[in-house]
């Protein structure tokens, strides 16, 4: 995280080598388990009451020395940023002593579950990652295997013996959890890194495919997209790259039989190219070219940043892509409707979870602070104006709960009302921001439960319930 807020074109380029496959890590975010049907909010009560209890939970009174950790491994080139998952209305967390390292030179992680009340209910030991594709189960790496844990109780069973590949999260579709694996035996130092894919049953973790993990011989070679798994159409659809000498990604993308993991066929889409369903998507790396294609026609040609998303599908599933302070249609390439009087060209634009508002962030000189528009997505008109964060914030039913910050002294807990903008309450969190900035690390969070609202900074986590109807 940058001393200063960061701007919508390095939040961009995040996205944008994340969507290459590049680098990439999900650590559980609420990610929907169909890329473009649009992120769901996460499951909560109404938050729009201001809590009537704050608790803390430090994390060296439940392991001596402990501070809270990431739930999934990180890149070389990530900051360690603390991360939790919701699930019903439990966090998980992971803690690590930082002054002990095990043989590899990680200390292996503590996993907790904490009520919303602030209580441990458990501890699990040698826990290297963790996922939850519906915010309802929740499924761990511990040693060579996936095994799925009872968030109440942290209870698990032997699971399946399948590495859950670098950067991938498992995604859930009718029962069955799609994962993208390393192969028993793979060359850990290959580049890019081997990858094939398994279909497990999401309760008992048994394989799907009669075969384990499919693709092994045909992906070779080739290294996981991000999100590297599409289920929106009747196969399952896997994202892959190779490296080229130009440095840009050369995009296939594969499809497998549902039923069986047989690679069915293969579809070569090019360099810094992405198959958003129906169409395909180009998108130049180091420059602000976009061009989108439906089979080998080009619909639009654009230059200038993207939208954000959530689900790091650029375009929506009724064919619109914003870029810039436009709109476009792509069956037209006309655009829908325009705002330049928004921000200047470093303004930060994003897509909502649900993708029925659109929100701008940038620096108001003469409030001297940042600000963001909530916009209808449909028409461009505007809803309301609020404090800005260029972090997207977690959106519930009613409310989006976000952590402004300057990023020097001050870190503030909001609801603000998604209808009107109004901050419904506020709480400063700022001792828990300033915890971890020596470092560039701001909290983690908000995560919200049907009972809570929790923020996770590296030393400690604050919790904030009794939310009245």
């Amino acid at each position: 995280m940058p001393a200063a807020p960061s701007t919508g074109r390095f939040v961009a380029a995040v996205t944008l080598v994340a969507g290459l496959g590049l680098a990439a890590c999900d650590a559980g975010e609420d990610t929907p388990a169909k890329p473009g049907d649009g992120a769901r909010t996460t499951p909560a009560a109404a938050v729009l009451n201001a809590p009537a209890a704050t608790w803390e939970l430090r994390a060296d009174t439940v392991l001596p020395g402990g501070r809270f950790a990431p739930l999934a491994p990180v890149g070389d080139d990530e900051v360690p940023q603390p991360g939790g998952v919701v699930v019903g209305d439990v966090l998980v967390a992971a803690i690590t002593d930082q002054g002990k390292d095990d043989a590899a030179g990680a200390a292996p992680a503590l996993l907790v579950g904490v009520s919303g009340a602030g209580k441990v209910l458990w501890k699990g030991a040698d826990y290297a990652g963790c996922w939850t594709p519906d915010h309802t189960a929740l499924y761990c790496s511990r040693g060579n295997a996936l095994v799925r844990v009872d968030a109440e109780t942290g209870g698990s069973g032997a699971g399946a013996e399948v590495r859950v590949a670098p950067g991938t999260a498992p995604v859930l579709d009718d029962g069955v959890l799609y994962v993208v694996v390393t192969p028993p035996g793979a060359d850990e130092n290959a580049y890019p890194p081997p990858f094939a894919v398994a279909a497990l049953d999401a309760t008992t973790l048994k394989s799907v495919w009669p075969g384990g993990p499919a693709g092994t011989s045909e992906l070779a070679g080739f290294g996981a997209g991000s999100p590297a798994l599409d289920l929106s159409g009747d196969d399952v659809s896997v994202a892959a790259w190779k490296e080229t000498p130009s440095g840009q990604p050369d995009a296939t993308e594969f499809d497998l039989d549902r039923a069986t993991g047989k690679v069915l066929g293969s579809t070569p889409l090019g360099k810094s190219s992405f198959l958003e369903r129906p169409w395909t998507v180009h998108r130049g790396f180091g420059n602000d070219k976009l061009e989108v294609l439906l089979g080998d026609e080009v619909l639009l040609q654009l230059e200038g940043q993207p939208w954000d998303t959530q689900d790091q599908r650029l375009t929506t599933t009724e064919g619109r892509v914003g870029v810039g302070a436009t709109l476009y249609d792509v069956t037209t390439g006309r655009p829908v409707w325009e705002r330049p009087d928004l921000g200047d060209d470093l303004a930060g634009w994003r897509w909502t979870a649900d993708r029925a508002q659109v929100a701008v962030t940038a620096y108001d000189a003469k409030a001297q602070k940042m600000l963001t528009t909530y916009l209808d997505a449909d028409t461009g008109k505007t809803l309301w104006s609020g404090p800005g964060t260029d972090v997207a914030p977690t959106e519930t039913p009613d409310a989006f709960v976000q952590v402004a910050s300057d990023y020097a002294t001050s870190w503030v807990v909001q609801a603000l009302d998604r209808t009107s903008g109004e901050v419904a309450w506020e709480k400063d969190v700022s001792a828990l921001g300033k915890e971890g900035y020596d470092d560039g690390i701001s909290p983690g969070g908000p995560y919200v439960s049907p009972s809570a609202v929790w923020v996770l900074g590296t030393s400690t986590l604050v919790g904030f319930t009794g939310f009245a109807d």
